[in-house]
């Protein structure tokens, strides 16, 4: 069979690749849409084996936004805005410190003890339960260290995601909260990709593509939240934010 013609329209992409591509897409919308987080910690690991890891990266920043903004209504009705502000003030601060550190940090060391502090918290936070009375006092430096992290090492979740599953014990709440977060830093992530040239027509071709994917992973995630998130949400996050901790510290040790 001549999967020449689907190739050009496809992005470059073979009907394999193109199956490898749509079931990865709905397999990472699905956890994004049940966990509020995790799209390219599923995404990436798969998408660079069949589209240059560029086109990957910023693939996941449309879908993020994409998906983002496809739930804000929803989001923004159910996040705590009042912890939103400070996360996002903190962020937009923290991010042009840490592209200054870029060339600075030995970036291997520092994935390696942020992805073995992670998997860490994921075990404390497994273990102790939800901490109350902390979570004004410390969402302006939260925020700061998920913008350092993310302009220096591009991981800005964990601190996010450690502070919201630690403090937050309404899972409806902590999941729009995370949501709101990264569509609105994925938005600023886009405009980087914009300015430095990075999105091209392939960019576009592969997100076409993506996009119906995306709906339907998203879909079937929310229809999951909906039945089994106030049981299970806590636990299935702790279990990504676990992973998250392990794919850093592997992906520092190659």
């Amino acid at each position: 069979m001549d999967t020449g013609g689907l190739s050009i329209w496809a992005g470059g992409l073979d009907a394999v690749g193109l199956g490898v591509f749509a079931a990865t897409i709905v397999a990472a919308a699905v956890l994004r849409a049940f966990s509020g987080f995790g799209f390219a910690l599923a995404a990436m690991p798969l998408l660079v084996l069949v589209i240059e890891p560029v086109h990957a990266v910023v693939l996941c920043g449309f879908l993020s936004v994409a998906g983002g903004l496809r739930s804000a209504r929803n989001s923004m009705a159910h996040c705590d805005r009042g912890l939103l502000k400070p996360l996002l003030i903190g962020s937009l601060i923290g991010t042009p410190i840490g592209i200054a550190l870029l060339d600075h940090l030995p970036a291997d060391t520092m994935k390696f003890l942020i992805g073995f502090g992670v998997l860490g918290s994921a075990v404390l936070l497994w273990r102790t339960g939800i901490m109350e009375g902390v979570r004004r006092l410390y969402a302006l430096p939260v925020g700061f260290s998920a913008g350092l992290l993310g302009g220096a090492l591009a991981i800005p979740g964990p601190p996010i995601i450690v502070f919201l599953l630690g403090t937050e014990r309404d899972p409806k709440r902590a999941r729009a909260t995370l949501m709101a977060f990264f569509t609105l830093t994925s938005l600023l992530s886009i405009a980087g990709y914009v300015v430095a040239g990075l999105v091209d027509g392939t960019s576009l071709v592969l997100f076409v593509w993506a996009l119906p994917c995306l709906l339907l992973g998203d879909w079937i995630g929310f229809g999951l939240f909906e039945r089994h998130g106030s049981a299970h949400y806590r636990r299935v996050a702790l279990f990504v934010l676990a992973a998250i901790g392990v794919g850093a510290v592997i992906n520092a040790l190659r």
